[in-house]
């Protein structure tokens, strides 16, 4: 069996694809098997990894999948012992493979290891990383910490989502879930740390790129009342204050102007409802953001 998949998971951006691919050829450790996993509703990615990767392992899903169903059909079709769902606008340091290997072989139980990453944004490389530690790995063994890494009100930063190597055995049958929009990914997490821990490397081995077509700037209400549900659902395991952070979470995504200085949960509740009176001079946004409101508060019930 092989020790390592990494699959470049590819839609409609062979620019940024082509560095991406370039970036896992030149890896220090050579030691896994290379896929490109092309989504794209065009030939625009095929037509630049066969002029210029044609050794590549290239795999043209036909007809298109949806961007969940695209990460679960890589993770059926995984053999190896560990398997990487890298996207395709995002860079690898020359020793992501090698130090992630490492990672996993000291942590064997792990069932998925992640990394810390540098930001670019619009094209601009930012002097922060993806996330803050004193400590060379963060071990992450419940789904609560996990969580409060994403939502907390005192943010320290995650490992970007990209950057994560799975133990094929631990995940077993698990899957994103195919309906959870925008927070999939973390859904996935949560339920995979229920089954073995997380390891993060503070070491940043990637870059991380945000850029217009990020797909991350994708989001809407029902994909954060979604997610609530979820946190509703698993309550008694997540904690009650991951629900308060995390309503007040959705109203500083809702608010157009910074609210970090809001750190009582109605002073933000304030600046949210004082947002939409000044902004639109309109009864009914007012309602629309009364109602908004009263859907997040009675849904964390």
């Amino acid at each position: 069996m092989e020790l390592l998949t990494v699959f470049i998971l590819c839609h409609n951006r062979p620019d940024f694809a082509r560095q991406a691919i370039r970036s896992a050829i030149h890896q220090t450790c050579q030691a896994f098997r290379l896929v490109i996993s092309d989504n794209s509703s065009n030939d625009d990615v095929e037509q630049m990894v066969r002029s210029d990767f044609p050794g590549v392992h290239y795999i043209r899903r036909s007809p298109m999948l949806q961007p969940l169903e695209h990460f679960n059909c890589c993770i059926e079709e995984a053999l190896s012992e560990y398997f990487c769902l890298f996207h395709d606008d995002d860079m690898m340091e020359s020793g992501f493979v090698e130090e992630m290997q490492r990672c996993m072989a000291t942590y064997p139980m792990a069932i998925a290891c992640g990394c810390n990453s540098r930001i670019e944004t619009f094209g601009v490389l930012e002097s922060r990383t993806s996330f803050c530690s004193f400590r060379n790995q963060e071990v992450i063994t419940r789904p609560r910490d996990l969580a409060r890494r994403y939502f907390s009100r005192a943010q320290s930063g995650i490992a970007p989502f990209p950057g994560y190597i799975y133990n094929r055995r631990l995940v077993g049958d698990l899957r994103l879930p195919v309906r959870g929009g925008k927070y999939a990914d973390v859904t996935w997490l949560l339920n995979l740390v229920r089954q073995g821990p997380i390891v993060w490397i503070n070491k940043p081995l990637m870059t991380y790129r945000i850029h217009e077509n990020s797909d991350g700037k994708v989001e809407s209400m029902r994909d954060r009342l979604r997610f609530l549900g979820y946190i509703k659902q698993y309550k008694a395991e997540l904690g009650e204050g991951l629900l308060s952070d995390y309503r007040s979470f959705i109203y500083k995504k809702i608010l157009k102007s910074h609210v970090d200085s809001h750190t009582k949960r109605h002073r933000l509740f304030s600046a949210f409802m004082k947002n939409y009176r000044l902004r639109h001079y309109c009864r009914f946004d007012y309602y629309k953001a009364q109602a908004i409101r009263l859907v997040v508060k009675w849904s964390a019930k």
